[in-house]
Formats: structure tokens, C-alpha cells, sequence
């Protein structure tokens, strides 16, 4: 194994690199890998920040090199059907996101969930999925407010958010390392309710359509293993056709994701130590 990536770019031959170290490694291991235009799929969240983020999405225009954020559950059939229903209208206008993400940390304050050096807290672990989904459902918010409960060391324990739009509709989102609870999401319009059933954001077990005059559906969600392969099929096919970002999840969406991740961490207080 390797301890130095200039050390590890400079031995091998790559079709693509994965990456999935600590939050705050993200930045400078995905630059050296453009620079060496190797293309790469790094893991959510691209970086701790928008700044670092508009860099990481100049060197891959710059080296004309392939990059993706992980955020994996993009790909799924089941974010696939919601969008499906979505354009049907079959809900109406969207008024409202609401979407969960809790993991009971394990109570040890040296691993890396409670560490500010490694990006720890809820948000980027858990909190980003909510704020995805909201951004796929209703764009970029007009306004941020957000809430949170801090550790000694500083991070995130639990967050809260609200996104507001121009359009009136709003997303309430929660992420918590010290809590669990369902992780369901559900996107309300003036004609009914899209319910991804628990656990949302992996493989939920339905999603289910319930219409304000009656009408219910419900669509099984069914396919192999967790789903990643989908996220590398979208890799393999991007690179296959010489593209630098994936149509489905490209560069701008990982910075707008991020500025209001930032905006998150400016209003609760949450810096990720000496890395910024």
C-alpha cells in the first residue's frame, strides 16, 4: 500500500480511481489524480467546501479528465421512479421535501464521526442526503436557515434545516449521529404525497403514491445487491463516451450542493479544524 499519492499516481496505470478516505482527504487527493488526468469517482462529499469544490471542478475542465461525486443513491431505480412520477404531475406541484438521515454513531470520540480534522458531524456524513434531495426536487434554495447541536469538539452532533424557495414551496431536512429514527423521505404536491419508504436513501422497500382523492399506489423497489453498480454504469458509460461529468449529476449540482452546505455550517459553527 501507498502513503504518498504522488508516490501511488506515479507507479501505476488507471482507468479511474475511487475514493473513499476521510471527508477532509477528499480535496487533495482528487486534484493529484486530475493533474494526472485519472479520471475519478470521489465519494460524497466532494470536498469540505465550495471553494474547494469550484478548484476540483476547474482541473477536471483543465485536464479535460472525467470527475463524479459518489453520491451513489443518484443512480438508483428508486430516485429514477420518483423522478418519473414527478414528471407525470401526477402529484401536482411540489409544496414540500421532507427527508431524515440518523445513524447512532458508535460512542468513541477518537473515531473519525466526531473528529473536526476528518470532516466529522452528521451533515457531510448524513445530512448531504437530505440536502440532494431537495436540490433534485426544487433546485437551489432562495434561503438557508438551519439549527444545530454541537459536540465539545465542535462538530455537528445534529443538524436541522430549511430551505426556502421563490416558488413558496420549502424542504425540511434533519441529520443526527446521536439519534435514529425511520429513514423515510416524502415529497408532498397539491394533488398528493410521494412516500420513499424506509431506508430512503439505500434500497426502500416501496415507494408509495397516495393521491389526495383516494388513488394509492405502490411500487416495490427490487433489484440486486445494494445498488452501486448503478453509480459505476454511469462511470463506465461517461468514459466510454468521453465525457468529464455524468448528465445526471454534473459539476454545478456538486457546487450548489456545497454552497448551501456551507451556508449550513456558517449559521450552526461548525470548521473542519486546520484544514480550512
Amino acid at each position: 500500500y501507498y502513503t504518498d499519492i504522488q508516490l501511488f499516481l506515479s507507479n501505476k496505470n488507471f482507468d479511474a480511481i475511487y475514493i473513499a478516505s476521510p471527508h477532509t482527504s477528499h480535496f487533495e487527493q482528487a486534484i493529484a489524480c486530475l493533474d494526472h488526468q485519472i479520471p475519478v469517482l470521489c465519494e460524497k462529499p466532494l470536498a469540505i467546501n465550495a471553494v474547494q469544490v469550484a478548484k476540483l471542478k476547474s482541473a477536471s475542465e483543465k485536464n479535460n479528465t472525467f470527475l463524479l461525486e459518489g453520491m451513489w443513491i443518484r443512480f438508483l431505480p428508486s430516485i429514477k421512479k420518483v423522478l418519473e412520477i414527478l414528471g407525470s404531475k401526477e402529484i401536482g406541484l411540489v409544496n414540500s421535501v421532507k427527508a431524515s438521515m440518523s445513524f447512532k454513531a458508535p460512542e468513541d470520540e477518537d473515531n473519525r464521526y466526531f473528529d473536526p480534522a476528518l470532516g466529522g458531524g452528521s451533515l457531510l456524513d448524513l445530512g448531504i442526503y437530505p440536502v440532494f434531495l431537495a436540490h433534485l426536487v426544487l433546485g437551489k434554495p432562495a434561503s438557508v436557515k438551519a439549527v444545530g447541536k454541537l459536540s465539545d469538539q465542535g462538530i455537528d452532533e445534529s443538524c436541522a434545516i430549511l430551505l426556502q424557495y421563490t416558488s413558496g414551496s420549502h424542504a425540511i431536512l434533519d441529520s443526527s449521529i446521536i439519534t435514529q429514527s425511520e429513514l423515510s423521505a416524502e415529497i408532498a404536491g397539491d394533488r398528493g404525497v410521494i412516500k420513499i419508504q424506509s431506508p430512503w436513501n439505500e434500497k426502500p422497500s416501496s415507494i408509495k403514491v397516495t393521491l389526495y382523492d383516494g388513488g394509492v399506489k405502490e411500487y416495490p423497489c427490487e433489484w440486486e445487491g445494494r445498488g452501486f453498480q448503478y453509480e459505476v454504469e454511469e462511470v463506465i458509460a461517461a468514459l466510454k463516451n468521453k465525457k468529464i461529468y455524468s448528465d445526471l449529476y454534473r459539476h454545478e449540482f456538486s457546487l450548489e450542493i456545497m454552497d448551501t452546505l456551507d451556508e449550513v455550517r456558517s449559521q450552526i459553527g461548525v470548521k473542519y479544524g486546520s484544514v480550512e
